[in-house]
């Protein structure tokens, strides 16, 4: 007789932030099973946790913990997914920092026709990956000031937006690295948009890898 198969034991992964609002690890990976915790290690400021762009609603955005405090337990309701987050305390916000659940790229929608982005400052694990989707519809490309590198490890510089479809992951390597993106939308897609104004086609953003 068979044995019914056990589902996997949630592991708990704790997220500790320091004094000066800094997430420790800065990218956590973990598994689509398991569960995060955020410590506030702050003795006298509240600590606060918001996640941002496309992927938001993979977790729910805890309650401000107190001095010394926990959030609750939070479980992703999404798999293979990177989310990005910033911290609040002391009136200021820190990040972004990430989680990697499961294999999952971050992903960062260009959201108009001056390619400006949801994700203006982005931060990946090394060998994290990143995904992005025009949802502008007007189409263009994104240049890097530095190789991320295509599913068959070649280093790529470039890569093609289409309207309303997700480009292919790409993964950045390094270790506390900044590799800066540049949006360049079709020209006269983006002017019909901007009803003849200039200084439209062309957004900017970072994506910090590791660290």
């Amino acid at each position: 007789m068979a044995h019914p198969k056990e589902a996997p034991i949630a592991a708990q992964q704790p997220i500790n932030i320091n004094s000066q609002g800094t997430a420790s690890p800065h990218n956590l990976p973990m598994a689509n099973t398991d569960i995060v915790v955020f410590n506030n290690n702050n003795p006298t400021d509240t600590a606060s946790v918001t996640f941002l762009g496309a992927g938001a609603s993979v977790f729910s955005n805890p309650p401000v913990m107190v001095p010394n405090g926990s959030s609750p337990s939070l479980s992703p309701q999404q798999p293979d997914v990177t989310v990005n987050y910033l911290v609040g305390m002391g009136g200021a916000s820190h990040g972004p920092f990430s989680i990697q659940v499961g294999t999952g790229p971050l992903e960062i929608d260009v959201l108009d026709a001056f390619g400006n982005t949801n994700l203006p400052n982005a931060a990946i694990p090394n060998n994290g990956q990143v995904q992005f989707c025009d949802k502008s519809t007007v189409g263009g490309n994104v240049t890097f000031d530095s190789p991320l590198y295509d599913q068959n490890g070649n280093p790529v510089t470039s890569q093609p937006l289409t309207a309303n479809t997700y480009s292919a992951p790409l993964t950045g390597r390094g270790t506390n690295k900044n590799v800066r993106f540049f949006t360049n939308m079709n020209m006269n897609a983006a002017k019909e948009h901007s009803h003849g104004h200039g200084g439209v086609g062309g957004g900017s953003g970072t994506i910090k890898i590791g660290g």
